[in-house]
């Protein structure tokens, strides 16, 4: 089940998505350069600048800080961050989003997650959140999107590809039109598929389309997802442990 904190911190929020922006520009923003660029070139080894600006010179990326924190691993100790979400026009190079999320969170601390948002890109940013208790109703649909998406991942014989898959609701609501966001309340509710390979559950990796579990299964899980009525979008965590856990919390 979830259990997810809500930023209440815009000036926090604000800088994180800055970094955020950058990192996913990274090629370009050498043409017009940002104060925290060095923050960026810091945590980077000079192979992994070179390859960030590989890969954002040749895909169109967006990036947002979602405004909601959930549990991380640092150290010794529980923290709660932020998740990084990205998006794109195209379709998805599994591999450069792998390296994405290792990368990230070291560059800034307050993010413990970097997820993708499966679909179309996402043009506007996500600055609230659908409240959201756990009752009955929530509840419900957590429970039929996870039987869903259990069933295409048994359906297609892929059970075995992974050793856990949490299917974790989280209160946001994507695509909402920005004029319409002050009149119109966010509604809609969105799921996290977090399919990892781990041997011991002390740390883990997020199995990755096409190579851990066919990128296919994904797009079916997807659309059993999409299926079930109050979903707004499906969303796949590239998180290791750490720094992120496993589950959502």
């Amino acid at each position: 089940m979830v259990l997810i904190f809500i930023s209440t911190c815009f000036h926090d929020l604000l800088h994180l998505t800055y970094i955020i922006i950058i990192s996913a520009t990274y090629h370009f923003a050498f043409q017009q350069p940002h104060a925290l660029l060095n923050k960026i070139n810091a945590a980077a080894r000079p192979e992994e600048q070179q390859r960030l600006s590989k890969i954002t010179a040749n895909r169109s990326l967006a990036a947002y800080v979602l405004p909601i924190r959930s549990v991380g691993v640092q150290g010794d100790h529980r923290t709660y961050s932020y998740a990084c979400a990205l998006s794109s026009s195209t379709a998805p190079d599994w591999d450069a989003l792998s390296f994405l999320a290792n990368l990230i969170p070291r560059i800034c601390h307050n993010i413990n997650r970097v997820v993708y948002i499966l679909g179309p890109q996402v043009v506007h940013p996500v600055n609230d959140i659908t409240i959201t208790y756990l009752r009955e109703p929530v509840i419900d649909t957590l429970r039929e999107v996870d039987d869903r998406v259990m069933s295409v991942l048994h359906n297609n014989g892929c059970m075995n590809n992974v050793d856990q898959m949490p299917v974790v609701l989280i209160p946001i609501h994507f695509d909402r039109d920005p004029s319409q966001v002050v009149s119109i309340p966010s509604i809609l509710r969105s799921v996290v598929l977090r399919p990892v390979k781990s041997a011991d559950f002390m740390t883990c990796i997020a199995a990755v389309p096409g190579v851990h579990i066919p990128e296919d299964v994904v797009y079916k899980m997807q659309k059993a997802a999409e299926e079930v009525p109050g979903i707004s979008r499906v969303l796949y965590d590239l998180t290791s442990k750490p720094p992120a856990t496993i589950e959502w919390e």
